[in-house]
């Protein structure tokens, strides 16, 4: 999954270089990122649209556009305008996204976010965002543990710490 901020760098880039307003939103219509104020006004419109068998749609002076990962929905872009132009934009910018998502699939997947994580490299929102991707529960507690050893590869303390959780759900190493 994409995180906000690089959904919004790229829209900015392709409003840069296009002159045409653009905004991404998940599939219940909530704002990911946009170029404009007034994209907040989109949501019904935005989850009707999500609900259609359209992979495109002209709808009150926007294209909208879907944005599959691997056939699931995963986001649905608003193009302002309904020329030609508009489609061609609103189709560069969909397949820029598509591949942005294949781009950072596996470096999000679940022992790199929980890397992440630790190090505080996330934003709050984007937490809870790939946490549900990942279907990682949100509301559990959870222990870390950090265990150093004088040997850099010492293969017998990595093996020993796996031989006590090897019945548990969820232990990964990541080294």
């Amino acid at each position: 999954m994409i995180s906000n901020q690089i959904l919004q760098n790229t829209i900015d880039g392709l409003k840069g270089i296009t002159r045409t307003e653009l905004c991404v939103c998940d599939v219940e219509g909530k704002v990911l990122a946009t170029t404009f104020s007034e994209a907040e006004t989109y949501g019904l419109q935005v989850n009707t649209f999500a609900n259609s068998l359209a992979d495109s749609q002209a709808i009150g002076g926007f294209q909208f556009f879907k944005i599959f990962d691997e056939h699931q929905l995963e986001y649905i872009l608003l193009v302002e305008g309904t020329t030609d132009d508009t489609y061609m934009v609103g189709r560069l910018a969909s397949f820029q996204i598509e591949n942005l998502l294949v781009a950072y699939k596996e470096r999000f997947d679940k022992d790199n976010f929980i890397k992440n994580l630790l190090l505080d490299n996330l934003l709050l929102v984007d937490i809870y965002n790939r946490a549900k991707k990942l279907h990682i529960e949100t509301s559990v507690r959870r222990v870390v543990y950090i265990i150093e050893t004088k040997n850099e590869r010492d293969v017998s303390s990595l093996e020993a710490v796996k031989a006590l959780f090897a019945k548990k759900q969820g232990l990964r190493y990541s080294g």
